[in-house]
Order: structure tokens, then sequence, then C-alpha cells
């Protein structure tokens, strides 16, 4: 009984087991081949957290996506280190060596789908140059004057495609300045922003407005009636139809995988990180509240501002608040 004592003592544990062998001891039946190729996506992660000066059981989703977008992967291989590197870290939870918790397994869930920037983005020198075009084109026809004003509000105002529609005329307001400023919002209060125009909307603005009977008109409305906001489909079909021209006139050198709205309103979000514009900044203007939000910009950005951005999000998550919920400009509890 001493010597099975003794036997027993000297076995490794289970978390000592995973210490050893992380992989293979959380997938146990890979083959030889998988085992070889998973063993190289954790040592990957385990320079990446040391590079940091992270341990492994203090890692969290921030790491987890900083890792994903410096990693550069296209999105199926992107999906399979997700879900090996959340098995692996699972079983050191189970085996008790690393403790509840898995970066992998969380990340993404902080932010509902629907509210998350996709990852499509044109560079800020390809958003300039567009901006360009938008200031140089003067269209004298109403479809070509509406499609000009909704692109500036995508573009240049990073607004929503939903957000656009629901902008009415009386939402509108001019300072003493002479600035146009917007009322612009969504479904959640978090939404609702005063906002500013730039001299590109502005322009395109003084240029519709007229053509609008009158204040309770929808801004971008569906034509020739203008009683309803334009449907997304019109509204898709006039973001490719600019992009596509600018292709064929050599402004642009290359189109992204998706040409619609959000490409633009994800272009500006881009470009203002890039600018150094404060990150409770570019929330506000975004009608986002928390940095988890901007996450799937993150391949888009410079090593630089990628640093910035989850640099700021670490703070975030230390202070275990979400950003302050925007008031709407119309008052309100």
């Amino acid at each position: 009984m001493n010597a099975d004592t003794s036997s027993d003592s000297l076995r490794p544990t289970d978390a000592e087991r995973w210490q050893a062998d992380p992989v293979g001891t959380s997938l146990p039946k890979l083959s030889p081949r998988s085992r070889q190729l998973y063993t190289t996506y954790w040592l990957a992660w385990r320079r990446f957290l040391a590079g940091r000066e992270v341990p492994v059981e203090r890692a969290s989703p921030i790491e987890a996506v900083a890792f994903l977008a410096g990693e550069r992967l296209n999105p199926t291989t992107q999906a399979r280190y997700r879900r090996v590197l959340g098995q692996v870290h699972a079983g050191g939870v189970i085996c008790g060596a690393l403790p509840p918790g898995n970066p992998f397994e969380e990340l993404g869930n902080e932010v509902p789908r629907r509210e998350q920037p996709r990852s499509v983005a044109f560079t800020p020198p390809e958003r300039r140059l567009l901006l360009q075009r938008l200031a140089s084109w003067h269209p004298l026809d109403v479809q070509p004057q509406r499609d000009r004003l909704l692109i500036s509000l995508l573009l240049d105002e990073g607004f929503t495609l939903s957000e656009t529609a629901a902008a009415r005329v009386e939402h509108l307001s001019r300072g003493d300045d002479g600035v146009w400023s917007l009322e612009i919002g969504g479904p959640r209060r978090s939404q609702w922003r005063t906002l500013q125009l730039g001299e590109t909307t502005a322009d395109a603005l003084a240029a519709w407005l007229p053509r609008l009977p009158k204040p309770e008109t929808p801004l971008i409305p569906a034509l020739p009636q203008m009683r309803v906001p334009l449907s997304r489909q019109p509204s898709f079909r006039a973001v490719q139809a600019f992009l596509n021209h600018a292709l064929q006139d050599g402004v642009l050198r290359r189109l992204p995988g998706d040409t619609g709205p959000a490409a633009l309103r994800n272009s500006a979000i881009v470009a203002w990180l890039s600018e150094g514009v404060p990150h409770a900044e570019v929330l506000r203007r975004a009608g986002l509240q928390r940095l988890d939000a901007l996450d799937r910009l993150a391949p888009m950005l410079d090593d630089r501002t990628r640093d910035a951005l989850f640099t700021s999000h670490r703070a975030q998550e230390a202070a275990g608040v979400p950003h302050a919920p925007v008031v709407p400009a119309g008052g309100g509890a």
C-alpha cells in the first residue's frame, strides 16, 4: 500500500499533463498531422501573449482579437484558429491549469452581431479620393442629386443605412455660422446624436433641399413621390454605381468584397481612428457604446492605430463599465 501511495504521488496531475502538452491533452483524438498543426497555432498564441507580457491565464477577448487581426488570416482559417484555441483553453480550465473563462469563446459576444461594423473598408487614402470625387460631382438631375447626398452621409459622416432612411428634413438645423447639423439615431437611445455635417455633405445638401416638398419629407426619399424613405436595394445600387464609376475612371484600383453602404460607413470609422480622433468621439459619431463594436475593423487598421484601440479597449474593460450612453439631442430620460 505504501508502494501504491508512493507511485500515485509521482504521477502527473491533470494540470501538469496539460501544461506539458496543452493540445494533446485537450484534443486527445487528433491525428499526428493535426496535432502538429494545432500545436503551431498554440505556440503562436503563446508567443503573442509573451510579447505583450500577458500570462495565458489572464488572456482576455481583447488579446484574442488583436492576435487574430495581427495574423491577417482569411475568414476560414481565422474560424479554425478560434475553434482550436478555444478548445485548448477549455481543456486547460477542465484540467485545473487555467482559471474559468475562455477568451476565444467569449470573443464577439459582448456586442450583438447586428450592431458590429462589418470588416470591409476602404483605406483612408482611398476614402479621400472618393470624397474628392464627391466634391467635384455636381449632377443636375433629381436622382443623382439624391444619391450624392446619400453617399456623402455614409462616406463622409459614417451613418448607417438605416439612419439615412430615418432622417427627415425636420431633423436638420443650421447654426449662425451657417454650419448644418443633423439629428440622427436608431432604435437604441445611445444611437441618437446631433452631428455637424462636413463640407462635402453640406454642399450635396444645399443642392438637394430645394427638391424636397415639405419638412416632414424623408431626407433620402424614394422617387418620384418622395413620401417614403429610399429602400435598401436602390440604396445598394446607388452605392455600387458610384464605386464602379470610380473604379472605371481610375479613382480606385480595387473594390473590397462588399461594396455596399456598410463599406462606406466603415471607411469613415477607419479614417477617424487613423487620424487619431479620440475613441470616445469615434463611438459618439458612429452611434456606438463600446469599443467592442469596433473589433471587426481591427484588420483594417495599421499596427499603431490597432494597438492604440486595444489599449483603450483594455482600459475600458478594467474600468468595468461601458462607455456612457449618448443622451438624445432632443432630451428625454
